[in-house]
């Protein structure tokens, strides 16, 4: 396969002190893009994996294990092949549904309308262009504030966060109805907040999609609290999608 690589849009330069601040947003920018992309195609980690190998010459550039460390943030170093991996791929499907031309074969259907990592110019990023945003060199490309959950994956986040909470108060000698203020109080917000997340511990009550992020950074906080429960709000929502 070829094709010609366009030059990134240029950048704002980043003061040098500012490095490492901006190397913590940058992947946590990008695990949202990222998982964003991979989410919205209903993609699981072995069909992305599967997907690179197909325009790698079957090579194994980018693993399971790499994919969660960028959707987790935890992968503070990824190697530039696994970016290299997810340029080739873009690119490819960029041609793919402009041309039908490519090796995808039974991955077709994967990719025939999937949506791909682009920059401002709306080419295919390249493997500079995303190594810039995980650095915090340039920023994401899209508007990560708007929701990107359906009303039914908030529902089944919430259920699965409330059955969480119910199990780590079970281990702790905790019931759910009568012991409720000794967690609800460790939640962060207003009186509504809590009230409310009270609710959807007993199973009455969801989170919004409009409000699932904010509300899951909120539990991640009065579970690391309460229960030491160590897991970064990132974490926290991949485990509760399962």
């Amino acid at each position: 396969m070829t094709y010609s690589v366009l030059s990134p849009p240029d950048r704002d330069a980043v003061v040098a002190s500012e490095l490492e601040a901006k190397a913590e947003e940058g992947a946590l920018a990008f695990g949202k893009w990222f998982t964003r992309v991979m989410d919205g195609n209903g993609w699981s980690h072995p069909q992305l994996v599967a997907l690179c190998k197909s325009v790698t010459g079957e090579k194994a550039f980018l693993h399971s294990s790499q994919i969660a460390g960028l959707r987790q943030a935890r992968l503070k170093s990824p190697g530039p092949r696994s970016f290299a991996a997810l340029e080739y791929l873009w690119y490819s499907i960029d041609r793919y549904q402009k041309e039908y031309q490519g090796q995808f074969g039974r991955l077709a259907s994967l990719v025939e309308s999937a949506e791909i990592m682009r920059d401002p110019n709306g080419n295919p990023a390249s493997l500079g262009y995303m190594l810039e945003v995980f650095s915090g060199l340039r920023p994401v490309p899209v508007d990560l504030s708007k929701a990107s959950y359906s009303e039914d994956q908030a529902e089944r986040i919430s259920n699965n966060a409330a059955r969480l909470v119910r199990r780590l108060m079970a281990i702790d000698d905790l019931d759910p109805v009568f012991d409720i203020d000794q967690v609800v109080n460790r939640f962060p917000g207003s009186s509504e907040a809590k009230a409310n997340f009270a609710a959807l511990v007993k199973g009455e009550a969801s989170w919004t999609s409009d409000d699932l992020e904010t509300q899951v950074a909120s539990l991640t906080r009065m579970l690391r609290d309460k229960f030491k429960h160590e897991r970064n709000a990132t974490e926290l929502l991949e485990e509760l999608k399962k």
